[in-house]
């Protein structure tokens, strides 16, 4: 059983916001910590079939209690729970928000906004007020975190999300870029297509990762003018930590070679049943050859031959690749698209 927190607590938990709507019993506070992990996972159960979330989705979920409480938990060690920002009424949670924030590679902070409110509860101002929160809290952020430096707000809204896309663009914001999630259409085993000459697939090992991820960040870099839209992670050390994390299984990688220089890569991994391709890249010097191709069909054959029937990869709309084009060859389509927004701090 949950502890609840103090009564003392709970005032100094209270946030007076100037915008509030004038709903009875409404009130904002940061969260308790964890004791609060249900409620906020009941926000999201409780949005699922107004926002059409997909249970499959790579890019989009309902968290669990569970899965909150560790988010909560981490915060709180980090003593960011005031990055957090709870809607009640009477009592009753009935949305949440958060911020999160990262650096990216033209130089500049980002401070995404996110927030969700119960679809009974929305049209009526908690929303904006959250969203109004969030500005000027990540404000304060950055003048603290990284004072002098350029900074922007950012949200997102799928394509099944229409409140909240038409919240942002009322608040300014504007999409930048657009990710899109694919699925494999149910067919036939995928015919194999041949490796390009003097390249050969070898069995990815452990010592390989650094490499690998060096050839994943150098097929990214030019992906936007000026490094616009390009988190510092994407580099190869951020590259290296993520794949030599245990969710990873090197068995279903599929890693070109020409002599002792890695290519391209094709990554999959197997998660909650189905299948994701979590990465497709080819460094430009070897770009055009059909190696994309090859390597990605000779994974998807594997995942499928290993009983895998729903298979996801999320990719840009406005990668110079032409990324889209490639997947849409081999039986992919579109099932939703994840516009970006972002608005100027200044």
């Amino acid at each position: 059983m949950a502890v609840l927190p103090s009564s003392a607590k709970m005032e100094t938990n209270q946030i007076l916001l100037s915008d509030k709507p004038s709903i009875n019993g409404l009130s904002f506070r940061n969260p308790y910590g964890e004791p609060d992990a249900g409620a906020l996972a009941a926000v999201h159960a409780g949005r699922a079939a107004r926002d059409d979330i997909d249970p499959l989705s790579t890019q989009e979920n309902l968290p669990t209690g569970e899965e909150i409480r560790v988010m909560l938990s981490q915060f709180a060690a980090a003593q960011q729970l005031d990055r957090w920002l709870v809607a009640e009424v009477n009592g009753h949670v009935v949305g949440y928000g958060v911020i999160e924030s990262w650096h990216e590679e033209d130089g500049r902070w980002v401070y995404l906004i996110l927030g969700w409110v119960l679809p009974e509860w929305r049209g009526r101002g908690i929303g904006t007020a959250m969203l109004h929160w969030g500005e000027h809290k990540a404000r304060r952020l950055a003048a603290v975190e990284h004072p002098g430096e350029l900074f922007e707000f950012a949200g997102n809204a799928s394509s099944t999300e229409p409140e909240a896309a038409a919240l942002l663009l009322h608040e300014g914001y504007s999409v930048r870029y657009t990710d899109l999630e694919m699925s494999l259409e149910p067919s036939e085993l995928l015919p194999e297509y041949p490796l390009p000459p003097a390249i050969d697939v070898r069995p990815a090992l452990p010592e390989h990762i650094p490499l690998i991820a060096e050839s994943i960040a150098e097929s990214y870099r030019g992906e936007f003018p000026g490094n616009r839209f390009r988190s510092t992670t994407v580099e190869a050390a951020g590259q290296a930590e993520w794949y030599s994390s245990p969710v990873h299984d090197l068995a279903l990688w599929q890693v070109a070679w020409d002599g002792d220089q890695v290519a391209g890569q094709v990554l999959p991994m197997i998660e909650r049943g189905r299948g994701i391709i979590d990465e497709v890249s080819v460094r430009p010097a070897w770009r055009r050859r059909g190696l994309a191709r090859a390597l990605l069909t000779h994974a998807l054959r594997d995942l499928q031959s290993r009983g895998v029937a729903v298979i996801r990869l999320f990719t840009g709309a406005e990668f110079p690749t032409r990324a889209r084009d490639l997947y849409t060859s081999l039986g992919f389509r579109v099932v939703k698209e994840f516009p970006r927004y972002r608005k100027s701090s200044q």
